[in-house]
């Protein structure tokens, strides 16, 4: 079984008894993970937004392999949030057979609310622009699953895989317009509103339905069995990856090695090929499997913004923004980093950090506040 980390009562007031029982049967190990996972998105948009305009981590020919790093360290983001999403729907349905449909549905179009007003204002302090999201894919998966609730486990994986796979495989390509986001990126104008979609929509409830699909068999499985997995996903990730051309992103060789192997390691992810799930969920099956069951203070940390990820996510765009429109003011006299200037991982990973340290007590403040309060429904909203 995981392992689980004690909590102490903190500021806010001793945690009552239902508190207390929710503490125990929460497994640790996917808050740490999600924690880790919401703090390496935290970069990824840092990145955006304090590095000069137009630097491209996949440009193999003005790129670095450490500003390559930067990007890829964070692909493991958006796959796991969705698997993730849907492990924990799983879960919860079991506990919670009665309310699982509308939980799903009302969750699902709480994020889409989310992602087309606060969220893509976040982005560009713009109304006039929509951008579709991680927001999006997650709301629309959980809209998917709702009516999919009663389907065994076994089934939820096969239609999962089978859509993943079969996507790749069909290469379906709608022409542009409202149908296209189910299918594949692409960008649209309605009435002089400008929105723009990253996420498709199938691939990734594909992600979400294998997460549905094994919570009940992940929670049983050793730290051992987990490592087994987790190789084995990346065996085939590289298997895989060598030979097929059915990924929307082929890697060929580069004039230097580090590069080529930069190019291997990026297979698409708008839209997510089976290359880049099998890649990024085993990458998560090893964490699973060893570093999100540790006890010490880094997995605290983690498991304290992996306990309130929505939070955080909704804080750290308007603050990530803010802080590089105030570096590039400050230094350059504009609102971004002219891209010009020379790219900077230090000050990419100072901005990062600074976000962190002042995320961190408000979100230790709500945590303790959702932990203490389960009375007030609203709050697992947020």
């Amino acid at each position: 079984m995981w392992s689980t980390i004690r909590h102490r009562p903190d500021k806010c007031g001793p945690l009552n008894a239902s508190t207390k029982q929710s503490e125990r049967t929460r497994f640790a190990p996917f808050d740490v993970l999600r924690g880790l996972v919401i703090v390496l998105m935290a970069l990824d948009h840092v990145r955006g937004f304090v590095a000069p305009s137009g630097a491209n981590p996949t440009d193999w020919e003005s790129t670095t392999f450490a500003f390559f790093l930067v990007r890829w360290v964070t692909h493991l983001c958006a796959p796991m949030f969705v698997f993730l999403m849907g492990v924990g729907a799983s879960l919860r349905a079991q506990s919670k057979p009665d309310e699982s449909r509308s939980f799903l549905i009302k969750r699902g179009l709480w994020l889409i609310a989310l992602e087309v007003t606060w969220v893509s204002f976040c982005w560009s302090w713009d109304v006039t622009q929509t951008n579709l999201g991680v927001l999006w894919s997650l709301g629309g998966s959980m809209v998917l699953l709702a009516p999919l609730v009663r389907l065994r486990s076994s089934h939820m994986v096969a239609a999962g895989v089978l859509l993943i796979v079969g996507l790749e495989m069909a290469n379906v390509q709608p022409s542009p317009g409202p149908l296209r986001v189910l299918f594949q990126p692409t960008s649209m104008t309605v009435f002089g509103h400008h929105i723009g979609a990253a996420y498709v929509l199938l691939p990734w409830f594909g992600v979400a339905m294998l997460g549905w699909g094994v919570g009940p068999w992940l929670m049983q499985l050793s730290p051992r069995r987990m490592c087994l997995v987790g190789v084995g996903l990346l065996t085939l990730f590289v298997t895989y990856r060598w030979g097929a051309e059915t990924d929307p992103n082929p890697w060929v060789s580069q004039s230097a090695w580090d590069m080529t192997l930069a190019d291997f390691l990026s297979p698409s992810k708008y839209p997510p090929s089976l290359c880049f799930v099998l890649m990024t969920l085993g990458v998560g099956g090893l964490i699973l499997a060893g570093p999100a069951r540790g006890q010490g203070r880094i997995s605290s940390v983690l498991q304290t913004f992996g306990r309130v990820p929505m939070f955080f996510y909704l804080l750290h765009l308007p603050l990530a923004h803010l802080l590089g429109n105030g570096y590039a003011w400050i230094r350059y006299g504009a609102p971004r980093v002219p891209g010009t200037e020379s790219l900077s991982i230090l000050t990419i990973l100072v901005a990062w950090c600074v976000v962190l340290i002042v995320l961190w007590p408000v979100c230790v403040r709500w945590d303790a506040l959702k932990r203490k309060r389960r009375d007030l429904r609203w709050l697992q909203y947020l």
